[in-house]
């Protein structure tokens, strides 16, 4: 097994996330102050809505990708490797292409809906472009993942976030109106994608591996098309359903919470506490298990291509190993100098107890990310998104009645989530204890 080409592509796409992460940090600070807290509001309202909206492009397409083309790369068939990943091009612009076009259709009546006035329906025209742009990116990005040529991607976000923050604080000098300034930000998400397109299509056009004048037959794009639908699917499906019961999720619990004693107000800020504070700390950890995920898929797709599930179940134990290994450091700093640490960063003495109190989360949140990426590389992926379904529904049926108990309130919500995250991943163990011992090694 090639395991430091496994580190080497999780530290290259970590360090990029780290960079990634730390601008846009610093970035949201820079928009509080230009854009106000109304600007703010509706930025954020809009790209929500434009996160939903790309869900069904960028999350099950570019990840049905990088497995199939790691595939055909690992036979040596770059024929097969080619017809995947324009085919998967096509069908994903299409799909992008109609959904911003109904978007646009329909801007009016969404402005008035999301933003309570159909007169700002420019700031939901604003993201039409990106829809098609970001899905395009991230199939580019799916088949360098497949090739193992991770060096690309990690830079091409790194380009996206610097031209993005670049373009909005150059024209946010200039400009006074604050709702201007919202409706440029909003255009930067799309300058930002395009000098990300840019460049990887340029590395595209280097790549050796990738026929630059090549014709698909109808009938070689069709069964390509259908089989990365049929892989992308349920990883789309798990996705758009997680959306949704998160949304119900945050709906429910500020309601809720009132029935335990406390008042509306009250319960908006314990929750604001949670999300604000508390889970983007919680969520920290991911940045190594992203990178280590991105990368695994595709590797443990070759693997299996070639036989060598030996291999296979060594880079399993190793993901886990490392997932374990950065998620009990986590646990084990939340739980002891987390409630400092909010102090720190915050200031804030009730975010470091709730921090503290989730300090089990970390650990069970990255494996379920880690074990569902190793049953979607073994070609699981439909029971993996009904155990991540599964457990989504019971978090919310869970906090409907817990919520209103007086003695667990707010702690409710923590408690619900660290257990939801504990069984999601006893089900995704038990699936993939099973899937190895039919595996002949």
């Amino acid at each position: 097994m090639r395991i430091p080409n496994l580190v080497l592509s999780t530290i290259i796409l970590f360090i990029s996330n780290l960079i990634v992460r730390i601008l846009g940090f610093l970035y949201k600070i820079f928009l509080s102050r230009v854009m106000g807290d109304v600007g703010l509001g509706v930025y954020h309202m809009v790209f929500n809505f434009l996160m939903i909206c790309i869900a069904l492009t960028t999350t099950g397409i570019p990840t049905a990708l990088s497995c199939l083309v790691a595939k055909e790369s690992a036979l040596k068939d770059k024929k097969d490797a080619n017809i995947f990943f324009i085919s998967t091009l096509y069908v994903a612009f299409f799909i992008s292409l109609l959904i911003s076009l109904l978007i646009s259709f329909n801007s009016t009546y969404l402005s008035f809906r999301l933003l309570q006035d159909e007169n700002l329906n420019l700031f939901i025209l604003s993201i039409c472009p990106a829809i098609v742009i970001i899905t395009i990116s991230n199939v580019l990005r799916g088949y360098f993942y497949g090739i193992k040529k991770v060096m690309v991607p990690a830079i091409g976000q790194v380009i996206e976030q610097v031209t993005r923050i670049l373009f909005v604080f150059l024209l946010a000098m200039y400009i006074s109106d604050k709702a201007m300034i919202c409706y440029v930000t909003l255009l930067g998400i799309s300058i930002g994608e395009v000098t990300n397109v840019v460049y990887m299509s340029i590395c595209l056009y280097k790549e050796s591996s990738l026929y630059n004048k090549f014709t698909i037959r109808l009938r070689d794009f069709y069964h390509a098309s259908i089989e990365t639908l049929k892989m992308a699917t349920p990883i789309t499906c798990n996705k758009m359903s997680s959306i949704v019961l998160q949304s119900v999720s945050s709906m429910i619990v500020p309601s809720r919470l009132v029935l335990s004693g406390l008042n509306y107000s009250k319960s908006m800020g314990l929750y604001g506490i949670l999300n604000g504070m508390v889970m983007p700390f919680v969520y920290l950890p991911f940045t190594i298990g992203s990178a280590l995920v991105v990368n695994l898929i595709p590797s443990i797709s070759q693997e299996i291509a070639l036989n060598k599930y030996k291999q296979v179940k060594m880079k399993i134990n190793y993901a886990l190993a490392l997932t374990i290994g950065v998620g009990i450091l986590s646990s084990i700093f939340f739980y002891f100098l987390g409630e400092e640490l909010c102090l720190i960063v915050f200031n804030n003495k009730t975010a470091g107890e709730y921090l503290k109190a989730m300090y089990l989360a970390p650990l069970f949140l990255c494996l379920n990310q880690t074990l569902s990426s190793i049953l979607h590389a073994i070609r699981k992926e439909v029971i993996a998104s009904i155990n991540t379904i599964l457990g989504m529904v019971i978090q919310v049926i869970a906090l409907y009645f817990l919520l209103p108990l007086p003695h667990l309130n707010i702690y409710a919500y923590i408690y619900t989530i660290t257990a939801t995250a504990i069984l999601t991943t006893i089900l995704h163990s038990i699936v993939l204890i099973k899937a190895l011992k039919e595996i002949k090694y």
